[in-house]
């Protein structure tokens, strides 16, 4: 009976393989249970990314990359640069994007990432929450170059897409920051603006907790002319090795303030001859077009004193109108009903002064009247460009205020010593420079002095000092609402007020060895 039992399971066990054989249910199982378990990925796409472990090899970041892309709607568009290394060059690598999208179920859409206006990678958007990444290989072609654009864009519509109001909503994708280019290098990334560049042309200013005063201070004083040019700058403490030294700084300086000198500054200034207001735009209802300006950045200050507008429309419908409004800071400038017959538009608009601030919006709106008759009535397809000779004219008034006034009291001194009255951590190195670029006109020569100081950073910690018993004195604060300088004026002699980061500006200086550090 016992070998009777063992000779039926084998048999059972036989008939089962031959079922499990024939009908592919295993194979199909073990594909049941990896879809169960593992995430929708295409067969070209990656989570990870080879480490640059190797000094031959190395990661390329995207400019900006401390700020957030994000793309909302369908379609919607967004590009990023990366700026290649000069010294050591690329001989091999791939674009890796990774992203985050939350998408509407119904949705049929793609992420697309295009260069040079070729699609090179696309990933479909699936519904719900998801992270999706693409590796892209990158020819010889696209490192011959300095700076790479890359080109991403969400393509398809959204159920009943056509018939809603609302836009943005169908999906939103993030890039996230850990989206890079990852290259192999004829030689290993050794140069500072390599270095740099391949930071995002993010300027890391090294701040080790051992750092002496001196030390800091010829720190601080680079950091504040780096963000003096608009070169995106952070301090970062801690041990890390990966940042500049003060030896390093001064070298690649030169790299941003030498093209900065190039940029000629001209009026009238044009408003449409490129970037996002140039060329023609196809619309429904309405558009806009905006332009913004920073009178701290102007040379003399000078207010313009009107906007030249030109304009060209499509024609509409019979019985519509075109709408054009001008706002300056929210405020409304001018208000015109043209017919819409009208191709061509030119208008003189006056800017006044006392409708400035230091800084300036202007937005250009057109729309049409034709009213819409239901939810799905998105209205006739419109066209409207405002024309290359759209100008900004120049005015004979200047912008004050008492940033301004200080920037200019500086600016006669020339030369500003400066000084910290305690221990600056990178944090507070980080807002003091930002506060010091724009406080300190690049007219100016900042130095540092450990001495006597004509501009002292007190920071949050630092202990109470008597001022001078002579002025003016001004302590500058960062304004919580507006991150602008705040000025006060202090009285001589008094005692210095309990604060966060300060920077107090003496002209007859201070004797930095009689202060506390």
């Amino acid at each position: 009976m016992r070998m009777i039992g063992i000779g039926l399971m084998g048999f059972l066990l036989a008939a089962v393989a031959l079922l499990l054989s024939t009908m592919n249910i295993l194979e199909r199982g073990q594909h049941y249970l990896r879809g169960l378990t593992a995430e929708s990925q295409l067969t070209f796409e990656s989570r990870t990314a080879t480490p640059a472990d190797d000094p031959y090899t190395a990661t390329i970041q995207r400019s900006n990359a401390i700020h957030p892309i994000i793309l909302a709607g369908l379609p919607a568009y967004q590009s990023v640069v990366f700026t290649m290394p000069l010294d050591a060059r690329p001989t091999s690598g791939y674009l890796q994007i990774n992203a985050t999208s939350q998408v509407l179920d119904g949705v049929e859409g793609a992420l697309r990432v295009s260069i040079d206006n070729v699609k090179r990678g696309e990933v479909l958007l699936l519904p719900g929450k998801a992270a999706r990444s693409l590796q892209i290989p990158l020819s010889p072609t696209d490192f011959a170059r300095d700076e790479l654009v890359v080109s991403i864009s969400l393509q398809g519509e959204g159920p009943d897409s056509q018939c809603s109001r609302d836009e943005g909503l169908e999906a939103i994708v993030e890039i996230e920051t850990t989206s890079a280019i990852f290259v192999t290098l004829d030689r290993p990334l050794e140069t500072a603006r390599d270095r740099v560049n391949a930071w995002g042309r993010i300027v890391r200013v090294a701040w080790p907790h051992w750092l002496d005063n001196q030390e800091r201070v010829r720190r601080l004083v680079l950091a504040t002319e780096f963000k003096q040019h608009d070169v995106e700058t952070v301090v970062l403490g801690g041990p890390s090795t990966d940042a500049l030294t003060t030896v390093q700084l001064r070298a690649v300086l030169p790299m941003f303030t030498e093209q900065a000198d190039q940029r000629p500054v001209s009026w009238p200034r044009p408003l449409a001859q490129k970037g996002a207001n140039a060329g023609l735009r196809r619309f429904h209802r309405e558009t806009s077009w905006r332009y913004r300006y920073d009178l701290y950045r102007e040379d003399g200050l000078m207010l313009p004193s009107g906007l030249d507008l030109d304009m060209a429309f499509g024609r509409q419908l019979p019985g519509t109108h075109w709408s054009l409004t001008v706002t300056l800071n929210n405020r409304l400038l001018h208000h015109e009903i043209l017919d819409g017959s009208q191709a061509s538009y030119a208008a003189l608009i006056p800017l006044p002064a006392d409708m400035q601030t230091a800084s300036n919006t202007i937005e250009i709106v057109a729309s049409t009247t034709h009213g819409s008759s239901g939810r799905c009535d998105r209205g006739p397809a419109l066209m409207a460009e405002m024309l290359p000779t759209t100008r900004l004219l120049a005015g004979d008034a200047s912008y004050s205020d008492p940033l301004i006034e200080v920037r200019q009291a500086l600016s006669e001194i020339g030369v500003l010593g400066l000084g910290v009255s305690g221990v600056l951590g990178a944090a507070d190195a980080n807002a003091a420079s930002s506060l010091l670029a724009q406080l300190v006109p690049t007219s100016a020569t900042l130095k540092p002095d450990t001495t006597r100081a004509k501009i002292v950073v007190v920071p949050p910690q630092s202990a109470g000092f008597a001022l001078p018993e002579t002025g003016p004195i001004w302590l500058v604060t960062q304004d919580a609402i507006t991150r602008r300088p705040q000025i006060d004026l202090l009285e001589p002699g008094t005692q210095l007020p309990r604060s966060g980061l300060a920077i107090l500006i003496v002209p007859d200086t201070i004797d930095m060895t009689q202060i506390a550090l």
